[in-house]
């Protein structure tokens, strides 16, 4: 009975580990897919201002995609109170189908103001699906493959990116923006039919030392930072990426937007994948690749190259930091604040996406007042601050363990 009984249990793990994989496809995707379509969004939603003025039809517009940003900022707090009485299997149960629900009600939204409220509720339980999602598959894969875990789950958003936005963005602009973000609302019922036929594997109640969070409170805040910078400075270049593409190309550019995202993409996902694997390891090393990859890029894209080849490195340095980033930040949360697991598996993806909003905002600025030539310069500050937080972050916890 033992073999077949293995053999059961190993085919459950992978039903559950493809379920929950889909599940951050679906978000993935919707994410994704949103920032593609926002000139057929804000023609729908927004005609009045779009006919005015276009691009400020589609900046107004761009409201659903930093509204789902802080929407995820601001669940990562909020959910795990909210679940915090739910099971784990219940949790991820809620999480994918709040997401299915407000997914679908946003491709029927009435007008932009709706479709931005319903991009911020929606995002509440982004964090804390992602962050559930990557504990059970960690435990799945073993104990201490944390870092594996979150690059397993996050590698069906990253993986969005080559395989679901692109056919879904040429979906979306060539017929109607609503039956894509339908599409994608229809990925949730994936994880909760898995989740309703097969439990998740128990909790392991050493799994994680846990940490004061008083005396380490100096830790938790440092370790913050350094993750949201450096999630702040990768999404600062790659939120503009035409812009800063052009002024290194000059006039004739050789590589495309299209190609430089595609880049990205290759980036992020190499990162994503070797940044697991490392962070299981060390996750100190995989967090400092991840800002050393972020001052590369900060240097490729300060020099014009018209081959392009400072714009496509550039972006492919971006990428390789910001899949490092997820995997070593899960891995130092769960160390950190061990005593409570759920909250600590939400934060890598909540101050990804808390940097996500922020860089977009500095890397605006940073536009409007200095031109595609000073974003070099910026992102190389904000990615060196980051890496000075992490040093410190530490030596003090070194000296604390002393």
């Amino acid at each position: 009975m033992d073999g077949p009984q293995r053999t059961a249990n190993r085919l459950g793990s992978i039903v559950l580990t493809i379920g929950l994989v889909l599940g951050s496809f679906g978000i993935g995707a919707s994410e994704f897919l949103v920032m593609g379509l926002l000139p057929q969004i804000a023609t729908d939603l927004a005609p009045d201002l779009f006919a005015s003025d276009p691009e400020f039809g589609i900046a107004v517009t761009g409201g659903m995609v930093s509204g789902y940003a802080l929407g995820v900022a601001v669940g990562m707090i909020v959910s795990p109170l909210l679940l915090r009485r739910l099971s784990e299997r219940h949790s991820l149960i809620v999480c994918a189908a709040s997401m299915l629900c407000l997914t679908l009600f946003t491709s029927i939204s009435p007008n932009l103001a709706v479709g931005i409220a319903l991009r911020f509720i929606s995002a509440l339980t982004h964090a804390a699906y992602v962050g559930s999602a990557a504990l059970v598959v960690s435990r799945l894969l073993g104990s201490n493959h944390h870092g594996r875990g979150a690059a397993v789950v996050v590698g069906g958003l990253t993986g969005a990116t080559f395989l679901g936005v692109p056919v879904l963005t040429a979906l979306g602009s060539s017929g109607d923006w609503r039956i894509s973000l339908t599409i994608c609302a229809a990925l949730f019922i994936g994880p909760i039919a898995v989740l309703l036929l097969v439990s998740p594997p128990a909790h392991a109640s050493s799994a994680t030392a846990t940490v004061d969070s008083v005396k380490r409170s100096r830790i938790v805040v440092a370790l913050l930072a350094a993750v949201t910078l450096i999630n702040c400075g990768g999404f600062a270049i790659v939120t503009f990426t035409a812009p800063i593409g052009a002024w290194l190309q000059g006039p004739h550019p050789l590589i495309s937007v299209p190609l430089l995202m595609l880049l990205f993409g290759v980036g992020m996902n190499i990162g994503n994948f070797a940044g697991g694997w490392i962070a299981d390891r060390s996750a100190n090393l995989a967090m400092s690749l991840a800002g050393f990859s972020g001052l590369v890029s900060s240097v490729l894209i300060s020099f014009p190259s018209a081959i392009g080849v400072s714009a496509a490195l550039g972006v492919l340095f971006t990428g390789l930091a910001l899949g490092l980033v997820t995997p070593a930040a899960q891995v130092l949360y769960l160390r950190t604040l061990g005593h409570r697991p759920r909250l600590a598996a939400t934060l890598a993806s909540g101050t990804a996406n808390l940097g996500s909003f922020l860089g977009a905002i500095v890397g605006g600025t940073a536009l409007s007042i200095g031109g595609p030539g000073a974003m070099g310069m910026l992102v190389a500050l904000i990615f060196s601050v980051g890496l000075l937080l992490h040093a410190y972050r530490c030596f003090r916890q070194r000296s604390h363990k002393t």
